[in-house]
């Protein structure tokens, strides 16, 4: 009997200790925490004091597990999955609650992208959820500087300079949403070089440089050229078109457009009519008419002249050639190719 009462002495006295001990632990206590608002993952720090034995953070109820004691009066604590908007509350034998709440933000979510590739300003439609409060957008780590939040379920942005192939990620005041594929950056076309630099309506261009693949348009000024080859991603042939003007020529590829410097249309010859049609193999004729500068070969009914030269835009001089017979002279530039309307008498001797 007596070894039963001291039994329960010991214990009684063990009670009161713990109650003793308890009774004197460091009420924990929050005094501010910042961010106010946040979504999941967010680390938000908390002030206050006596928290550096803190053993339970709360976000309305629900318990994080990733906290992080900074001090005795700070401490870093993750919002977790299921956070909901409410106090927070911090236990140390005792609970303390924050008298605000921490607004939990809804995370941000990409379903779809308007296009999946495109060069440097292309414009991207992103389709989500939860992303009225877009902070930053940006491509494979690159920030775009210009985007538009449409509604909360879509967003415009433009390809910033810099941009790489890789995902394009939202971040919103509730996280970062990650698109579901790449969006794939093309490259902005180059030309190194355009032969000729100028020429009529007809006149087959070779142009030379980078990334042409995939080329959907080429342009001279204005005007579309209907008929290009792209032989490589370093070459397109094209016609100058019908109307196309002095300016500058335009690549169009899926990266954007790239504008030349200008190509110089160069406009048809003309002749008028023959002022002496007749002479020997030998003789100097005088041609006249319009748009005759530099010429490219002068022909007497198809014997070609080696000697012949350009004075001004309106005359050609040019030495009738061995072997030539009587017929139409012809006369060609880099705008085209112009006949006389009658023919010149080769005389004999």
């Amino acid at each position: 009997m007596a070894l039963l009462v001291l039994a329960v002495a010991a214990f009684g006295l063990r009670l009161l200790l713990a109650a003793s001990e308890q009774g004197t632990a460091a009420r924990p206590t929050i005094t501010d925490f910042r961010p106010k608002l946040g979504g999941v993952g967010t680390v938000v720090r908390i002030r206050g004091t006596n928290l550096s034995d803190a053993s339970r953070v709360m976000f309305n109820g629900k318990r994080a597990s990733d906290i992080t004691v900074i001090s005795e009066t700070i401490i870093d604590v993750v919002v977790p999955v299921g956070a909901t908007t409410g106090s927070i509350s911090v236990a140390h034998g005792a609970t303390s609650r924050s008298v605000e709440s921490f607004t939990v933000k809804p995370s941000p979510t990409i379903t779809a992208l308007s296009v999946e590739s495109g060069g440097i300003r292309t414009h991207v439609r992103i389709t989500g959820a939860n992303l009225t409060d877009t902070k930053t957008v940006t491509f494979n780590d690159q920030r775009a500087r210009n985007f538009a939040v449409i509604s909360d379920t879509e967003l415009d942005v433009s390809v910033p300079l810099g941009a790489s192939t890789g995902k394009i990620s939202v971040t919103t005041l509730g996280g970062t949403a990650t698109s579901p594929s790449a969006f794939t950056v093309v490259a902005i076309p180059t030309v190194s070089l355009v032969t000729p630099p100028e020429g009529g309506v007809g006149t087959s261009v070779r142009i030379v440089g980078t990334d042409f693949t995939g080329a959907t348009a080429v342009l001279f000024g204005s005007t579309p050229a209907t008929d290009f080859t792209v032989e490589s991603s370093t070459a397109i042939v094209v016609v100058v078109p019908d109307g196309a003007q002095t300016g500058r020529i335009s690549i169009t590829t899926a990266a954007g457009t790239l504008t030349r410097p200008t190509f110089k249309i160069v406009l048809p010859p003309k002749l008028d009519k023959l002022a002496l049609p007749f002479g020997k193999v030998g003789a100097l004729v005088t041609l006249t008419g319009a748009y005759l500068t530099s010429p490219t070969s002068v022909t007497f009914n198809g014997v070609p002249a080696a000697e012949f030269s350009s004075p001004t835009s309106r005359v050609i001089k040019v030495t009738v050639p061995p072997g030539a017979t009587t017929g139409p002279i012809e006369v060609t530039t880099s705008g085209g190719t112009i006949s006389s309307s009658s023919a010149f008498i080769v005389l004999a001797g």
